[in-house]
C-alpha cells in the first residue's frame, strides 16, 4: 500500500477506498468503454470483454447482459463468457479455516496444507424458447478465462481467449441436449456448466487465439497474441483421459471404436479401452478436428434426435446445415 494508514474503522480509509476502488477504478473503466464499446460497469466477467475487444480489434455492443459482446468485422456477432478461477476462496486441510486466494498460508494454525479451489466455470444460460432459437445466432463463442498457471503456488495468473464456432457439432448438439434433455427435467433451471479442460469443452473445437502470464511482479508476458502469432486449435489429446466421464459410457466407446474400425476387447475397462483407441489413432494418423466430431454425434445425437422434429424454426434450419455437413 502507499503512505496512508488504513484501519477498519477508520473515516480516512473509507475515503481511500472510494477513491481507490470506485473513482479511479470508474475513471479506468469509462476510459477503456470509451475505446472497446463495452460496458462501463465494473465487473471481473465485464474485464474479459474489454480483453476480446482489445485482442480482436472488434468492438462491443455497449451493453453488459443484454445487446451484442462483439460486433464482428464482417457484420456478423458474438457472445463473450468469462471465467474467473483466481480469486475464490480455499480451506486449510489442517483446521478448516477459511482461506483467502492471497494467502499462503492459514492465519488460524500457520498450515501450509491449503486446498486451492478452481470449481468456477463459463455459464451459458437459456431462460426460453426465444433465447433457445436463438442459441446459435452468434458467429462465435469467445471464452475467457483466468486461472493459476500453478494451483499449488499461485502466484502466476493465466489469462486466455479461446474461439468456438457456434456451428461445431459439440457446441450446437450441446446446446440442444442441455435444453430439451437437462434442463427440462431440473427444477432450478440452472445455467449450462461449461468446464475448463473438460470434455465438453474440447468437443467444441476451441481455437486458442490469445494466452499471456501474469507475473508475480504484475509484469505481462504475451504468449499468443492475432495477427503475431498462429491460434492453437485445441483438440483432443489422449481419450484416456477421460475414461472417468459420465457421459462416455462403454456402449458409446464401443461404438466410437466400431465406427473407426477399431478392434477392441470390450471386457475391459473404459481406460484400457479408450487408451487402445488412442494408440490406433496416433498410428492410423487420423485428421485432427475429426475426432471431435465423431464423438460428438456419439454422446449427442441419439439423446436429441428425436427432438429434431420439435425445434424452433430458425434452430432447425442450422441444425439442418450441420447435419448434412
Amino acid at each position: 500500500m502507499d503512505n496512508h494508514h488504513y484501519s477498519l474503522g477508520g473515516l480516512e480509509t473509507s475515503e481511500y477506498l472510494i477513491q481507490d476502488l470506485y473513482i479511479e477504478l470508474r475513471k479506468k473503466i469509462n476510459k477503456w468503454a470509451e475505446l472497446t464499446k463495452q460496458t462501463a460497469q465494473a465487473r471481473m466477467g465485464y474485464v474479459g470483454q474489454h480483453l476480446v475487444s482489445v485482442v480482436t480489434g472488434c468492438p462491443g455492443g455497449k451493453s453488459g447482459a443484454r445487446g451484442y459482446d462483439l460486433i464482428l468485422s464482417d457484420g456478423e456477432f458474438a457472445e463473450i463468457k468469462t471465467c474467473y478461477r483466481v480469486d475464490q476462496l480455499g480451506k486449510c486441510n489442517s483446521c478448516g479455516e477459511v482461506i483467502a486466494s492471497i494467502e499462503a498460508s492459514c492465519q488460524n494454525c500457520g498450515s501450509n496444507d491449503v486446498k486451492r479451489n478452481e470449481d468456477s466455470k463459463w455459464l451459458i444460460g437459456i431462460r426460453h424458447d426465444n433465447e433457445f432459437d436463438s442459441i446459435l445466432d452468434p458467429k462465435y463463442y469467445f471464452l475467457v478465462l483466468f486461472d493459476f498457471v500453478d494451483l499449488k503456488n499461485p502466484n502466476e495468473i493465466r489469462a486466455s481467449i479461446w474461439r468456438v464456432n457456434s456451428m461445431a457439432p459439440g457446441f450446437a448438439y450441446c446446446m440442444i441436449d442441455y435444453y430439451l434433455n437437462i434442463r427440462a427435467k431440473s427444477a432450478s433451471k440452472a445455467p449450462f456448466n461449461l468446464w475448463p479442460y473438460q470434455l465438453k469443452f474440447y468437443l467444441m473445437k476451441p481455437v486458442l487465439i490469445y494466452q499471456s502470464i501474469i507475473k508475480s511482479d504484475d509484469t505481462i508476458q504475451t504468449i499468443i497474441f492475432p495477427k503475431r502469432d498462429k491460434e492453437v486449435s485445441d483438440y483432443i489429446k489422449k481419450l484416456v483421459d477421460y475414461s472417468r466421464s459420465k457421459n462416455l459410457t462403454k456402449d458409446k466407446i464401443i461404438t466410437l471404436a466400431n465406427i473407426l474400425k477399431i478392434k477392441i476387447d470390450s471386457t475391459k475397462s473404459n481406460s484400457v479401452l479408450l487408451s487402445n483407441i488412442d494408440d490406433q489413432i496416433i498410428k492410423r494418423g487420423i485428421k485432427e478436428g475429426v475426432l471431435e466430431d465423431i464423438v460428438a454425434n456419439i454422446l449427442y445425437f441419439p439423446e436429441i434426435e428425436a427432438h429434431f422434429s420439435k425445434l424452433p424454426q430458425k434452430l432447425r434450419k442450422k441444425i439442418n446445415i450441420i447435419n448434412n455437413n
